[in-house]
Order: C-alpha cells, then structure tokens, then sequence
C-alpha cells in the first residue's frame, strides 16, 4: 500500500512538471533608442495603441544636417567640375609632354647641336613631365576629396533617416518623449512590438525535453498542434537548471498578456 502510494506521489509530481504558465507577449519587441543628439521636433503620442504606417512617430531635428547636405552636394559639384578641367589640362600636358620626349630623343644625339642646348631642351621636357605629373597628383586629391565629400554625404542622410522614427506595421506601445526634449544617443524615444505572432517562453525541466518532439502542447486544455519553435539545450542564467522554450503562434488574437496554461503531454 505504501509503495502504490509512493508511486502514485511520484506520478503526481511527474504531471505537475508537465504544467506550465507563460504570458503570452509580441513574437518581437523595439526598444528604438536616439542614434544621435538633437531636439525632439515631434512626438505624437496619439499613436500610442496604434497599428504605425510611414507616417513618422518621433523626429529629432535635422535641420542642420539637412543644411550640411546641402553645402556638401555644392562642395561635390565644384570638386566635379574641378576634376573635369584638371583631367582635360592633363590631356593636353601629356600631348605637351610626350612631343618634349619625342624632340629630346631626336636631338640628345645630335652632333650640330651644343650640349648647351641639349641641356635646355633636357630641362624643358623635365618641366613638361612634372607638369604632368603635378597634374596628376591634383587629379588624385580632387577623387579623395570627392569621395570623402560623398562619404559624408551618406553619414548625413543616414543620420537624417534614423531621426525620423516610423513604426510601420508595428503596435505602437509608448513614445517616451515630448515635443522639446533634447536627447542624447541612447535615449529611449520610442517602444514598439511586432503583433502579428505571439510568443510564450516557458523553462523546461531536463526530463521534460527528453522526446520533446513527440509531445503534444496544450494551451489551457485544449491540444493544438503547435511545436517548440526554439528550445534553447543550455541552462537558463536566471531560472537555474532550466531550459527556455518558445512557442510561436501565428495567430495570436488579441490575447496578449494573457497568462495562458500550458502542458506537454
């Protein structure tokens, strides 16, 4: 009798292990921070609660950067017009050049000319050759300053697009400044969730895994057909000797935050 009892303790337990209780949350979270410094120009919080679209939630000034773009796209079109000139000086300084080299190695020979002379006409070529090799060299600082100009131009419109903050597609949870505020990189300006899917984290046992792909899930009694999209085989920092697992549900409803029962069975 006592043994029977023993038994029936230990199946008791063996089938509250099976039981578990997750809330059910977003499938993902944005927690979308400041990329960089500014005042915060607009902040509708009427979108708190909301499905975003393209319109922006949050916008951080960038009225300076917009004025830096402008005067880089000027800077990147006289340096344009600069590489131009300077490629067709060099055209013409390496036809100079080329007709110097050709009456040197006419003349550097020659008898009836003085070594005088074939020293002038060395020299005169020499100048041709670094005129065009001057010429180059401009030609080469022209295409850095081009593509620094333009590197910046990029750094710009960057730090333009991730000041203006959009949620499209995604709930709008809370905006977490106000029309005014100056932010620093790192400031939280806005939360957002991802509602399309659900996820419940749950921390297995070390028995409950073993055959774990042939276990049914049931969510508050009812069997489904659901799988473990993710269970992570090392042990969980915060719930020790535990193994988190998440269930994925493509349709969710408007359960979120429920705290729904779930067994494996």
């Amino acid at each position: 009798m006592r043994k029977s009892f023993y038994l029936f303790f230990l199946l008791s337990i063996s089938l509250f292990a099976q039981i578990h209780y997750a809330k059910l949350e977003p499938v993902q979270t944005y927690v979308i921070k400041a990329a960089a410094a500014g005042q915060i120009v607009k902040a509708d919080d009427s979108k708190e609660g909301t499905v975003g679209t393209d319109e922006v939630v949050v916008q951080v000034d960038d009225k300076v950067d917009r004025a830096q773009i402008k005067a880089l796209e000027t800077t990147r079109n006289v340096l344009g017009e600069t590489l131009k000139l300077t490629e067709e000086m060099e055209k013409n300084q390496k036809s100079v050049y080329e007709k110097d080299y050709r009456y040197y190695q006419r003349t550097k020979n020659m008898k009836t000319k003085s070594q005088t002379e074939k020293d002038r006409i060395f020299t005169a070529m020499m100048a041709s050759k670094n005129q065009l090799l001057s010429l180059k060299e401009k030609i080469a600082t022209l295409k850095k300053q081009i593509a620094d100009t333009d590197y910046q131009i990029v750094q710009l419109r960057d730090r333009i697009e991730k000041k203006a903050i959009r949620a499209k597609g995604l709930y709008v949870y809370k905006v977490a400044v106000r029309i005014g505020d100056y932010v620093n990189p790192g400031t939280l300006l806005l939360k957002a969730m991802d509602i399309r899917k659900g996820r419940l984290v749950i921390y297995l046992d070390a028995d409950e895994i073993e055959g774990l792909e042939k276990k049914r899930i049931y969510l508050d009694g009812d069997a489904t057909d659901l799988k473990f999209d993710k269970v992570i085989r090392v042990a969980d920092d915060t719930h020790i000797s535990s193994y988190r697992a998440e269930i994925i549900l493509d349709t969710p409803g408007n359960l979120f935050s429920k705290l729904l029962k779930i067994e494996i069975k």
